[in-house]
């Protein structure tokens, strides 16, 4: 069974890394990486500036739009492979733990080479070298990538299992997308209502840990607890982007998906603007990673909602249709093919150029009787940002000319054949980004299926 591809997985995550690039040069070279600048720089700008930033510091909150395309992607994948044969759904969760091994091999082994050694900076304290008692975005996508699977499989066997003791027979009875949709929903439920009680618990386990040396399980709480992308509650972003990859496996209807997700964003927002009269700070810091549960529960309905609006836009619509919005998105679906070198990378570039830029004009950020003031003006930011963006399009693509030979994408998948004892294993650039879907060669997701029924074709 030839599995077709959702092209909105591979948009949504260029456009993502597009925003990470002029984003974190925002926040690790302007503003240092420093939480404690953003209040008092942000209360000294100018209006034409803090119109440009606004959208910036907006999606700033959307970062857990990776670890939900993750978790589609992944459902998505393994409903496949359960559909095509039960026995192999084990070896592909094997290899989703080889994937997100290697994953956060690679990417801390290029962090510590290109981030300390060999370039140097001001202190070995800025290397990230050593352990990170907190949670990053490659921490969750690479949990993610074991987690969702792990839990569709538990569901589609408990609800089999059920079953087989109702009807008292050996006649397995198809499982519904609704039990798995039910399922992963309670879990996601669960996993934000316990958030503020991990939370809570914080102090007294780490204290704990600390006392009895306990730096494996001091290190796993943390990624728990501690960090933007700590996995409770943003896990609970990979979950709901299971239920949205399982329902484009049973190929719902676009009307269906739009309705719910739809009606789920209201409820959030509703639930929302409630807390916002319950309490007297219902957002948190957005500067640092004290973000309030509810304001998490927003960003997830309203990220659940554009994303299945996309999916409309890009795979559920007339095939003929389909290929040419497909075809105009050519330029972001370059980067998502190397979305982890680019967030590993990226410091990397923004960092000489801002050094360079220093030779020209002063730090953008300088201390006035010890409060920092952004001495920059719209267009010096401006023209910082412009540059990073444009030598990374020219970097992606001549390195497509050459299927991204040596990228971390490139490694990790070299790394993983190595293991699995393939050969002949590379990044296809051409295939995956020109060789569109013809005309009746794929098939839409618009007609319902069942795990362990046949297949059936939409009208």
């Amino acid at each position: 069974m030839r599995r077709e591809r959702v092209y909105t997985f591979d948009i949504v995550k260029g456009i993502a890394i597009l925003v990470v690039i002029p984003l974190h040069a925002l926040i690790y070279q302007i503003g240092e990486s420093d939480p404690a600048l953003f209040e008092p720089i942000i209360s000294g700008l100018s209006r034409e500036i803090l119109i440009m930033l606004a959208p910036i510091i907006l999606l700033s909150l959307w970062g857990p739009i990776f670890i939900q395309i993750t978790g589609a992607n992944i459902a998505y994948g393994f409903l496949r492979v359960y559909q095509r044969n039960p026995n192999e759904s084990s070896a592909y969760i094997l290899r989703r733990i080889l994937a997100a091994v290697l994953l956060i091999f690679v990417s801390r082994t290029a962090e510590f080479v290109f981030k300390g050694g060999l370039i140097g900076f001001d202190s070995f304290d800025n290397l990230d070298s050593g352990m990170r008692y907190y949670a990053d975005t490659l921490d969750s996508i690479a949990l993610t990538n074991i987690i969702v699977p792990l839990f569709i499989l538990y569901i589609i066997n408990r609800v089999k299992s059920r079953r087989l003791k109702k009807l008292q027979n050996n006649v397995e009875a198809p499982v519904k997308p609704r039990h798995i949709y039910i399922g992963l929903g309670i879990i996601t439920a669960l996993w934000f209502l316990f958030t503020p009680v991990v939370q809570a618990l914080k102090p007294y386990v780490h204290s704990i840990m600390e006392k009895h040396n306990w730096k494996l399980l001091l290190l796993l709480y943390s990624k728990m607890t501690t960090g933007r992308f700590r996995f409770f509650p943003i896990l609970g972003f990979g979950y709901v982007g299971g239920i949205v990859g399982t329902a484009i496996f049973f190929r719902e209807k676009f009307g269906n998906l739009r309705k719910y997700t739809g009606l789920f964003f209201l409820m959030t927002l509703i639930a929302f603007i409630v807390w916002c009269f319950l309490v007297e700070n219902p957002v948190g810091n957005v500067a640092t990673d004290d973000n309030s549960n509810m304001l998490q529960i927003l960003i997830l309905g309203a990220m659940t909602f554009a994303l299945v609006l996309m999916i409309g836009r890009y795979d559920y619509c007339p095939q003929e249709l389909r290929r040419k919005r497909i075809r105009k998105t050519l330029f972001v679906r370059r980067f998502s093919m190397v979305t982890l070198t680019i967030y590993v990378m990226e410091y990397l570039l923004a960092y000489g150029i801002y050094r360079i830029f220093e030779q020209f004009w002063e730090t953008a950020v300088q201390y006035v009787d010890q409060v920092p003031v952004l001495t920059w003006g719209i267009t010096q930011i401006f023209t910082f940002i412009l540059v990073i963006c444009v030598i990374w399009i020219v970097i992606v693509r001549l390195w497509e000319k050459v299927d991204f030979v040596g990228s971390l994408e490139w490694v990790s998948l070299k790394l993983a054949a190595l293991f699995l004892r393939q050969h002949h294993v590379k990044i296809n650039s051409q295939r995956l980004l020109y060789e569109l879907p013809e005309d009746g060669a794929a098939r839409q997701p618009w007609a319902e299926t069942a795990v362990g029924s046949p297949e059936t074709k939409p009208d």
